[in-house]
């Protein structure tokens, strides 16, 4: 469904990305994998528009997305550090958003449990309930690929349970996944293959029977495909 090849990146002399190329199947869950610093952040932002690489280039069903106008009709994207509005409340905030979209998904802000705090402060909510309304502003579209940059800080091991659930219900939806993780079980829990990263560079990818016969790992887990990987 996506391509990209030999995406490179440089920030002030640092390079971010080192020719990094994968695809992306259509309806997978894919996990971005790596340590601090390895670029997960910078190549989600490339994916989504938000920065152009230096070099290479991103294809959707092999057509080059060349544009910002290209990507963000496809895309929706969740970025690490994204404050809403603090002062609004959320229903002031839900308005908002359904009004730009063109309607509410009551079901998802059921999922999300959103209605309940419908009348706080965003500035107000716990950062378990800040996540929930980033998701559903990431996830009220209709857009086929969706990125998220660590989904899943703030939330309690129920909470998330509930979080996964509602990531594979839309992902049945026919939505394609990109996430980037830095919990190693909760991305073995989610994602049904995993790009690694190092230091901006590519290490390996694909699901986990192909890597666990790239390393020999006989009962493998994500976290000793990390130890191997990039360690």
């Amino acid at each position: 469904m996506l391509n990209l090849r030999e995406i490179s990146k440089t920030y002030t002399g640092t390079r971010s990305l080192t020719d990094v190329s994968f695809a992306v199947p259509e309806n997978s869950i894919t996990g971005i994998i790596g340590p601090n610093g390895a670029g997960k952040s910078t190549l989600l932002k490339i994916i989504a528009g938000f920065e152009h690489p230096d070099s290479g280039e991103m294809l959707f069903r092999g057509t080059p997305l060349s544009a910002f106008d290209d990507i963000k009709r496809l895309v929706s994207y969740m970025p690490e550090q994204l404050e809403i509005y603090p002062d609004y409340r959320v229903s002031e905030f839900l308005g908002f958003l359904h009004g730009t979209v063109g309607r509410a998904d009551v079901g998802l802000l059921e999922l999300l449990n959103l209605m309940s705090v419908r009348n706080k402060k965003i500035g107000h909510l716990s950062k378990g309930y800040r996540q929930r309304l980033k998701l559903y502003f990431s996830l009220c579209n209709d857009k086929r690929i969706v990125i998220l940059d660590e989904p899943f800080d703030g939330f309690d091991p129920i909470q998330l349970q509930d979080i996964l659930d509602m990531i594979r219900a839309e992902n049945r939806k026919e939505r394609t996944f990109i996430i980037s993780i830095h919990q190693l079980h909760d991305a073995e829990k989610i994602c049904t293959r995993y790009v690694l990263l190092k230091e901006g560079s590519l290490v390996a990818e694909g699901d986990m029977a192909s890597l666990a016969e790239r390393f020999g790992l006989e009962e493998p887990s994500l976290e000793q495909v990390f130890m191997e990987a990039l360690l």
